[in-house]
């Protein structure tokens, strides 16, 4: 019969933000909150649908790292709804 692990709980498994690493370490700290506030008073409508309060902020092309020019040019981003944006990501996720 088998025997049951000798670890229980969540320290046995990463939690989700130790898998995906800090908001800091993926390049939405200080600067993306400060950029991406910016870009919501200047398009408060999601810049998708047209239909509905903009609530989020996206990158148009993905960054690739901190260092990407990509993450802060006001050019890739795009003011967006929840809904248009998890459409897009879960999008994004099946095409890769």
């Amino acid at each position: 019969m088998p025997k049951a692990p000798k670890v229980f709980g969540s320290s046995a498994r990463p939690t989700r933000e130790q898998r995906r690493g800090s908001k800091q370490a993926r390049g939405y700290g200080g600067q993306w909150e400060r950029i991406s506030r910016l870009k919501r008073e200047a398009c408060p409508v999601c810049e998708v649908c047209h239909d509905a309060p903009a609530t989020e902020v996206d990158h148009i092309t993905p960054f690739r790292g901190v260092g990407d020019p990509l993450r802060l040019s006001w050019s890739n981003l795009q003011s967006i709804c929840q809904p248009c944006h998890q459409k897009k990501t879960r999008a994004q996720q099946v095409g890769r």
